[in-house]
């Protein structure tokens, strides 16, 4: 499998650096390319499943039927409510998530004092 690419994913994962047999970028492949609606629909229709991956402690997924991904804390917790189009948004969220700073704690609402 090859590194990262300049968006942070894998190259085989990333929609736009993904190359094909050919060493072409897939998306300006002659051969790879659909360019017909048929061909696209087929494109779109080979849903297969991806691997799943880690990051900050959480388990990034991918949703065959729905092409999102989510991300949960561990296997036996249910998945985000939101989903991403990319592993790249899961691992957006997840950061946003762990590096957002707490809450502050609201007052209790209590008898005003007479003055």
């Amino acid at each position: 499998m090859t590194g990262p690419c300049i968006h942070g994913v894998p190259e085989q994962q990333c929609t736009s650096c993904r190359r094909c047999a050919h060493g072409i970028l897939e998306s300006r492949c002659g051969v790879c390319a659909p360019r017909t609606a048929r061909e696209s629909a087929v494109w779109r229709a080979n849903d297969e499943p991806k691997p799943s991956e880690t990051h900050r402690g959480y388990e990034i997924l991918y949703a065959t039927g729905e092409r999102s991904w989510y991300y949960r804390a561990d296997a036996d917790s249910s998945r985000s409510s939101q989903s991403f189009r990319s592993p790249f948004g899961a691992r957006k969220a997840i950061d946003q998530l762990l590096d957002a700073p707490p809450a502050p704690a609201t007052p209790t609402k209590g008898k005003r004092s007479k003055s």
